[in-house]
């Protein structure tokens, strides 16, 4: 696994594969963590692109409860948080939870060369990070928190990622973050086994 730290601010950058390095993290008992990956996810109930395919492909269950949302709630709740727990170590109740932010407005195109709203996103961020400190043992220290995400916002919803991680300080700057590379020799782009 190489590993950079970016800054101070305990957020780092890593080539290893995001889904594996999570679980890892979850099933450690000693000094293990719960886990958070978030994503942007479109308002137009299409799940199956990006980073979007991979977790479809790792976490069916993940994707059909993003369609139960349905296209309705979808347009008229742009910048929803909808997290789901997808693991849960049995001794030491460490979870893996994929965050599924509704930030993306339609499809990357001609007419729409940015659909990620940067509003939506702040939205989702601040919701994903009340829910760690109201739900978690975050704020007692009795829980290890990290969140893995990928470079959210700047492949196909066309976002500035400058700007994208100057938010992550900005927002979650109090939780231990790994942002996730692409990796080119990937079909969907992130490393798997």
């Amino acid at each position: 696994m190489k590993t950079n730290i970016l800054n101070p601010n305990r957020i780092m950058v890593s080539n290893s594969d995001i889904f594996e390095m999570s679980k890892n993290r979850v099933m450690t008992p000693n000094n293990g963590a719960t886990v958070f990956i978030p994503h942007v996810c479109n308002n137009i109930d299409l799940f199956g692109a990006g980073f979007a395919a991979d977790v479809a492909e790792r976490f069916p269950s993940v994707k059909a409860d993003y369609h139960m949302l349905g296209k309705t709630f979808l347009k008229n709740n742009f910048g929803y948080c909808q997290i789901i727990k997808v693991i849960e170590e049995p001794k030491t109740k460490q979870k893996l939870y994929i965050v599924n932010m509704i930030a993306q407005n339609g499809v990357k195109s001609h007419n729409n060369p940015r659909p990620l709203n940067y509003y939506a996103l702040s939205k989702a961020m601040g919701s994903m990070s009340s829910f760690i400190m109201s739900n978690t043992g975050f704020l007692n220290k009795s829980e290890n928190i990290e969140i893995h995400c990928p470079k959210f916002g700047s492949g196909l919803a066309g976002g500035n990622w400058n700007f994208i991680n100057e938010l992550i300080y900005d927002i979650w700057g109090k939780y231990n973050v790994t942002v996730h590379l692409f990796n080119k020799a990937d079909s969907h782009g992130y490393k798997r086994k």
